[in-house]
């Protein structure tokens, strides 16, 4: 089984640490055939293109053979900031966009908010869903990250029971824009190594196959090198359930086929 973990960070993350090296030696001893680094570019990110790249360069040297290393990067609210984020996607040939959005505009990140009620997370998921829309219109990703985003604090941590589909409407609506852009969706496992929930689940994968959705990852979210691939088969059982008999992996930012 071709096993690639799509979603990963290095020090050159805010909120990371360890080298490019360290993740790769975590990869092989997973069994993993790809790597994808990417590391966090949003307001708070430390990122310089350049360093990034000559640090991916020179360990894809040193594993070749090993492990195909793919040079990728984590996109933040990159809709807010769009001059920005162009002159990230044109300092660098990544393999890979991921875009994400883990606040609304004029808000803090989910994980520092509160939440007061179950109504209180419906509104907010409603008004994430339609940030999504927003990214996805303005398009310069990949691959849409986490989904459930809010769910890891709502839910989760906080206990409101909640998810998604209080909003079915608004959930199609992200997944028909994706399918309608050719962008894809991840499934993120960082949850699932902590006993905890898949983003997003089975039966929210399964809906976005149904509105026209085609093109998948699977990532851990690490942040650290002894989380590479970890759950990451998990994730691909999960996509089997759901009835993807193929996922995607990114290469200069063009999709090419594994099964599952």
């Amino acid at each position: 089984m071709f096993l690639t973990d799509a979603h990963t960070h290095s020090h050159h993350s805010h909120d990371g640490c360890e080298p490019v090296a360290a993740l790769c030696e975590s990869a092989c001893d997973r069994r993993l055939s790809a790597l994808c680094l990417t590391d966090h570019y949003d307001a708070e990110g430390r990122f310089s293109p350049k360093a990034y790249r000559a640090e991916i360069e020179q360990t894809r040297a040193a594993f070749a053979g090993r492990l195909e290393l793919l040079c990728g990067v984590e996109l933040g609210e990159g809709h807010l900031t769009p001059e920005r984020s162009a002159a990230l996607l044109a300092a660098a040939p990544f393999d890979l966009v991921l875009g994400s959005c883990h606040h609304l505009e004029g808000q803090p990140d989910f994980y520092w908010l509160r939440y007061t009620s179950r109504a209180h997370c419906r509104q907010l998921i409603g008004d994430y869903l339609d940030e999504l829309v927003r990214m996805i219109s303005w398009g310069g990703f990949d691959v849409l990250a986490h989904l459930t985003y809010p769910l890891r604090y709502m839910a989760d941590r906080d206990g409101f029971d909640v998810d998604f589909m209080c909003h079915e409407d608004k959930v199609r609506a992200v997944f028909r824009a994706l399918a309608r852009s050719r962008r894809g969706l991840e499934l993120n496992v960082s949850g699932l190594r902590r006993g905890s929930f898949a983003m997003p689940d089975v039966p929210l994968l399964r809906l976005y196959r149904a509105c026209g959705g085609e093109f998948i990852t699977v990532g851990s979210d690490a942040h650290h090198a002894r989380e590479v691939g970890v759950s990451v088969a998990e994730g691909v059982e999960l996509l089997r359930a759901a009835g993807f008999s193929r996922m995607a992996v990114y290469r200069k930012r063009q999709v090419h086929w594994v099964s599952t």
